[in-house]
């Protein structure tokens, strides 16, 4: 190799290195797993928004949906904290309630980095945030949703959630409990385990309540999602309502919110903070973004019928 060869690559990683000094530093903290659909939604929100972008964003998972033991969860703390002191960000980003509890609350918010969340559900009462923290709400069109289903059957006077037995689930029956009682409906909860527990439980529900709510199957152990589809087209006997797209396929109704929405927000947010905003200037914001979907065919099995005024700009299921 000449002289000059070895000058020009010598100058060349030089100018690559002050070229990533120049680029601001964004750490990604996703409570959940690569392949959960609403936060792959939020990162996918958050990429589109920073791409070309002067930013290096580094995404740490959390996994805890798949691994909500507390002896876990602290390893993962552990590892988030070491990439962060390495990584030194600019901005940390955080989606969803375990992550600002687990990490930001008790870690990250006194260390001074601006920080910006979203996914945290309803409200931030049960967590004391600082100046330099904002984020997003994710709150869920679900009166409305049940309300649509009063609305075709008003006799409708018993509502049980069947879902996950995760942190997020315990913490939205303590906040949602007062909206089903407000709606004039006697509620019951049913958080399982795995995917034998839920089966048994949408059998019991099916013969006992007039709706069934199910908000997610993130941490449900040994779904299968096919047989699921195939377990409820067989033993469908009321109405199934959900707020997320990717229930639907289990589920007859669904005002259903666009994840992606939080993490466009999350990002342009944290761009306008690292282009000289404060946090402490950007007002807590919560989701407009809401789909009406049908699962036609679930829907035929109980002959349920969308009234005209609800029927239109409806995504169908086939």
């Amino acid at each position: 190799m000449s002289r000059l060869t070895a000058l020009f690559i010598c100058i060349l990683f030089f100018a690559q290195g002050c070229q990533n000094e120049s680029r601001r530093k964004i750490f990604y903290i996703n409570s959940y797993h690569d392949g959960y659909p609403s936060s792959d939604d939020i990162r996918e929100g958050i990429l589109e928004t920073l791409n070309d972008e002067a930013v290096i964003l580094e995404v740490f998972y959390m996994d805890t949906k798949r691994n909500p033991d507390p002896d876990m969860v602290a390893i993962k703390v552990r590892e988030a904290l070491e990439i962060i002191e390495r990584f030194n960000p600019d901005l940390i980003l955080a989606s969803d309630d375990n992550a600002v509890d687990k990490l930001v609350v008790p870690h990250l918010q006194d260390l001074g980095h601006p920080i910006v969340f979203c996914g945290v559900n309803w409200s931030t009462d049960k967590y004391e945030l600082k100046d330099n923290v904002t984020g997003m709400l994710e709150v869920l069109p679900l009166r409305e949703c049940i309300q649509t289903i009063q609305r075709m059957n008003p006799d409708i006077s018993s509502i049980s959630v069947l879902s996950e037995n995760s942190q997020s689930e315990r913490n939205n029956r303590e906040l949602l409990d007062t909206l089903y009682r407000n709606l004039g409906l006697e509620v019951e909860y049913r958080l399982v385990d795995d995917f034998a527990q839920w089966k048994a439980a949408f059998i019991e529900l099916g013969a006992s309540t007039d709706l069934i709510y199910m908000p997610t199957n993130g941490a449900i152990k040994n779904w299968d999602s096919e047989e699921a589809r195939a377990f409820v087209e067989g033993n469908l006997n009321v109405p199934t309502i959900t707020c997320d797209d990717f229930m639907m396929e289990y589920c007859v109704f669904g005002l259903t919110k666009v994840a992606r929405e939080q993490g466009e927000w999350a990002a342009q947010t944290a761009l306008d903070i690292l282009n000289g905003q404060s946090p402490s200037e950007i007002p807590f914001a919560h989701n407009h973004r809401f789909n009406t979907c049908l699962n036609k065919k679930l829907g035929k099995l109980i002959s349920f019928n969308l009234h005209e005024e609800t029927k239109e700009n409806v995504i169908v299921l086939e």
